[in-house]
């Protein structure tokens, strides 16, 4: 497994929010973490405040699913079209916008173009937006023409929630309308066989935080105090399920992982022990 700074993961992000799945992850923080691919948001339905700033993102579509969505912080990144806020337009809980510093928001009516296409924004790039100049906004801000893609896009949106809502109900529909065969008895009389209903498709487990090449517990607290992070209690990351020995080469590669994770939480000073100890270990005798 090799670490990937452009792209972000469901690994990194479980890891990061210590959520069970993607479901689960409400809040998000990855600023300046030198990512341009976030398509793994579309998997969360839950996502209500997202930190992206400082980024290479490039495009907003990825958001169009996380309807619980309110607060989304983006600036610093490389978003050139501001039509891109189309993709936006469907997050009716969306309230808190920060855009500011991308490419796209150099353009003079960029304010009120963008309330305009979004008026249900509360703040704007961290200033709050009053009822004038929403009014306002209406009438001056510039009617941008959607990205060619939107409607697919959002298609793709829809479908994705009606098949995540109503699988359980399509299947019951299926069963309900399963025929048996008609069977004349001798005395001329049709008997109904009994119908048999086909059984649905086996689910599919969602992969847990706690796979083979996962840490164990005491070998996370191991990390994280060797990087001078406080431990994490013994129920936060334990579970009755039985967990397989990793080889080696799986484990080096997730607590290479992990590592580069929890680096980013160091301060300068506790970053010069960790070099200091990596260069006693780099020129120590095998």
């Amino acid at each position: 497994m090799e670490y990937e700074e452009e792209k972000l993961t469901e690994g990194l992000v479980l890891a990061r929010t210590r959520a069970v799945d993607l479901d689960g992850v409400t809040k998000l923080n990855f600023w300046g973490s030198e990512i341009s691919d976030i398509s793994v948001v579309r998997s969360m339905p839950n996502l209500e405040v997202c930190s992206v700033s400082v980024n290479s993102i490039s495009t907003l579509k990825d958001f169009a699913r996380c309807k619980q969505l309110t607060e989304l912080y983006i600036r610093k990144n490389k978003i050139e079209n501001l039509s891109e806020i189309h993709y936006l337009k469907n997050l009716t809980r969306l309230r808190n916008l920060w855009l500011a510093d991308n490419p796209c928001a150099e353009g003079k009516n960029y304010r009120a173009t963008v309330l305009r296409t979004l008026p249900n924004l509360q703040k704007l790039d961290n200033v709050v937006v009053s009822e004038e100049e929403r009014k306002e906004a209406e009438e001056n801000g510039d009617q941008l023409p959607p990205p060619e893609d939107l409607e697919e896009v959002l298609n793709d949106e829809e479908q994705f929630t009606e098949n995540g809502r109503d699988q359980e109900e399509i299947e019951n529909e299926m069963n309900e309308n399963a025929t048996g065969e008609d069977k004349q008895t001798d005395d001329g009389t049709v008997k109904k066989t009994p119908e048999t209903k086909p059984k649905p498709p086996p689910v599919k487990p969602k992969q847990s935080l706690l796979d083979p090449v996962t840490l164990s517990w005491e070998e996370t607290n191991k990390i994280r105090e060797e990087l001078g992070l406080k431990p994490l209690p013994f129920e936060k990351i334990t579970t009755s399920k039985p967990v397989q020995k990793p080889t080696e080469k799986s484990r080096n590669a997730h607590v290479l992982q992990a590592v580069l994770i929890l680096i980013r939480e160091l301060d300068k000073d506790s970053l010069e022990i960790v070099n200091s100890a990596t260069q006693k270990m780099l020129h120590s005798d095998p």
